[in-house]
């Protein structure tokens, strides 16, 4: 292949031995997630244990992936500061949702009453 996209960090490990370009659509920061639910779980419930653990784990696997891949992507800068700080050299923030300035809401009616 040319180029291959894996979505989400748990693909990507099978593309990366490769050859070819690779990126990465990370849609955000796991780690950070797992940060916040074990924030919010009591201290010493299992839940929170297990996100103290995987959360620990999983940054720092997110973080060794700067420069493992041609392109990363993620959604928003909150979560790309969370991984790389300042980098900007392989990352892209593309952000989900549309512009309403550009894309106003108009109402339209549906005039068709057809059933089928």
């Amino acid at each position: 292949y040319d180029l291959t996209l894996s979505h989400l960090i748990r693909v990507g490990d099978y593309t990366l031995n490769k050859p070819g370009l690779h990126i990465l659509e990370m849609t955000d920061a796991i780690s950070l997630n797992y940060s916040r639910i074990k924030k919010e779980a009591p201290k010493n419930s299992l839940k929170s244990i297990i996100y103290s653990i995987e959360q620990e784990r999983l940054l720092k696997y997110e973080k060794e992936v700067y420069g493992r891949y041609s392109l990363i992507s993620l959604i928003s800068e909150v979560d790309k500061k969370f991984l790389f700080g300042n980098r900007n050299d392989n990352i892209l923030v593309c952000n989900n949702g549309v512009d309403l300035e550009d894309y106003p809401f108009t109402k339209r009616v549906i005039e068709n009453t057809n059933i089928i």
